[in-house]
């Protein structure tokens, strides 16, 4: 399984957000106010017309289609305060976006698609997008990312702990489509022995777990010791499962073991359990170090995504907004 690249210009290839309405009846509305300046119902029916052709192509009419329609006006218009707050911001720091750096960026957009520029050009014209537009679009990013280059850039620190985080994330979403097959020892300890009896079969449990992590053989340990007749007579060995079948406290502890590996013991209803794993569906993953490039790449990307919503909502906080949709 291949980790995707992106970067933030190469979404603009997907963003169909922005065309002419023609015909539409217009209702002059200010469904926000930034600063001085307002931002129409107009203006927003406007960017929308792609994505509501999309809408009303894969919705019924009726409620489904209605909520769809009112939650894509929502995301538009706060992304049309951000746009506008960016804006500003660019004024004053003197950050304009040439012609020429549209074009090289329409380009770059070109070639991660493996498309000619006409091409990308006759997708945003077939999405509803015309070509001056689909620019608009382009150069409303490029902004953003040189501003965001300005502010922020020298900030974001991408650390080996933050590429093992990303991918240790990539493995347990992963495991939670695989089948496992996982072995158990139960220990009995129901609340009603009281204190000291209870802390006698968890000492025994704990027992247990160490000297499998020793390497006493799991199965032997299960026949002598588990209190569970079933799995006891299998060596504590359970059916492959997916996901989801085991007891919550056990399922999320499953996902995080690695063949082999012994946990420490977890009550569930009135006994203590002792799990490992047997065998896992092989991972489709590269491996860490072949990842490693292109989770740097994702991280960064988060990060700066993160930076940027901070560094909006503090020049929100700056300046008058107003959303009155």
């Amino acid at each position: 399984m291949r980790i995707r690249r992106t970067t933030a210009l190469a979404l603009a290839a997907a963003t169909w957000l922005g065309a002419t309405a023609a015909g539409a009846t217009v209702v002059e509305r200010v469904v926000a106010v930034v600063g001085e300046r307002a931002i129409l119902l107009s203006d927003v029916r406007e960017r929308a017309t792609p994505a509501l052709a999309r809408i009303t192509e894969e919705l019924p009419a009726g409620a489904q289609r209605a909520a769809a329609t009112s939650q894509l006006y929502k995301a538009l218009v706060e992304r049309m305060v951000d746009e506008e707050l960016e804006q500003r911001a660019a004024s004053r720091a003197k950050v304009v976006v040439s012609a020429q750096e549209v074009d090289q960026a329409l380009a770059r957009i070109a070639a991660q698609n493996r498309l000619s520029v006409d091409q990308v050009i006759a997708e945003a014209e077939r999405a509803g997008l015309g070509e001056q537009h689909y620019r608009n679009e382009i150069r409303r990013q490029v902004l953003e990312a040189k501003l965001l280059n300005l502010r922020l850039q020298g900030r974001i620190r991408v650390t080996e702990t933050d590429l093992q985080a990303a991918y240790r994330k990539l493995v347990l979403d992963e495991r939670r489509k695989l089948w496992f097959r996982p072995a158990i020892i139960v220990v009995q300890a129901p609340r009603a022995l009281g204190r000291e009896k209870i802390e006698a079969r968890r000492e025994l449990a704990e027992d247990i777990v160490e000297q499998a992590r020793k390497g006493a053989d799991f199965s032997a340990l299960a026949r002598t010791y588990s209190e569970d007749p079933e799995s006891r007579a299998r060596g504590g060995a359970l059916e492959q499962v997916r996901a989801g079948r085991l007891p919550p406290v056990l399922d999320k502890l499953a996902l995080s073991l690695e063949v082999g590996e012994v946990a420490a013991p977890v009550r569930v209803g009135e006994a203590l359990y002792v799990l490992t794993i047997l065998e896992r569906e092989e991972s489709q993953l590269p491996s860490y170090a072949e990842a490693r490039n292109e989770l740097g790449e994702r991280v960064y990307l988060e990060k700066m995504s993160e930076a940027r919503r901070h560094w909006l909502d503090g020049l929100r906080r700056r300046t008058h907004v107003e959303i009155r949709f």
